[in-house]
């Protein structure tokens, strides 16, 4: 699976001081490449699950699965409670000090362009906890051109489930064939758009459940936030 690492001197050097290991810091919007690599058809199962501090259980869902090349979901992608406009949002307002303080954030990267072509022009926010181990970094992306079904039509690279997030249908996904080495929510905010919300664990020692709850937990932190914002 293809990832690109994050560069930056001030970043390298902020990782040095800390003891993080340079050159590991990776972002949601480079790793778009692995996601859309499709060697074989993905599944994409369940029905939205009620709301719960942990990650969103499928225990009586089945998988289905499409031909590669449809763009349709599948499965039944339930309707949004509102529409939420990302067009000219900065995902990094998306997270509050408090918000933060409960990520135990210790930097914040704002407003600066994916390097994805898929994404290309999108602003995207990286929280890095990299002051003591266990480092990891969340990601948040404003997608505004394809909106939460594009994750559940089996055409690519992740196994996909679809959730709901304060009522919002959402995918939750993760890199096909791969254990504990991220977790991700797309949810769908609007016709053509969802906010991407990533966890990428540094050190090792991260279980695939904890990943998935802690991606939870800041996907619904920014979902609040959303809500007050537009």
């Amino acid at each position: 699976m293809t990832r690109h690492v994050r560069t930056g001197s001030a970043r390298k050097k902020s990782r040095r001081r800390s003891g993080r290991p340079v050159g590991k810091r990776l972002v949601l919007a480079v790793t778009v490449v692995a996601a859309f690599t499709a060697g074989c058809t993905t599944s994409a199962s369940g029905q939205p699950t009620a709301e719960q501090g942990g990650a969103p259980s499928s225990e009586s869902s089945t998988s289905t699965s499409e031909t590669p090349g449809s763009d349709t979901p599948t499965v039944e992608v339930p309707p949004r409670p509102r529409d939420i406009s990302l067009d000219g949002l900065d995902p990094c307002t998306l997270y509050t000090d408090a918000q933060r303080a409960q990520l135990n954030a210790d930097d914040v990267d704002s407003g600066e362009e994916t390097g994805s072509q898929h994404f290309k022009g999108m602003k995207e926010c990286t929280i890095a906890i990299e002051d003591q181990e266990p480092f990891y970094d969340y990601s948040a992306l404003a997608v505004t051109t394809e909106g939460v079904e594009a994750w559940l039509t089996g055409n690519r690279n992740v196994d996909a489930e679809l959730t709901s997030v304060q009522g919002f249908p959402a995918a939750q996904f993760k890199f096909r064939g791969v254990e504990d080495e991220g977790c991700d929510f797309a949810v769908g905010v609007a016709d053509g758009q969802n906010l991407w919300v990533q966890i990428m664990p540094i050190t090792p020692g991260f279980e695939q459940e904890e990943l998935c709850q802690m991606a939870r937990q800041a996907t619904e932190m920014a979902m609040t936030t959303l809500q007050t914002l537009k």
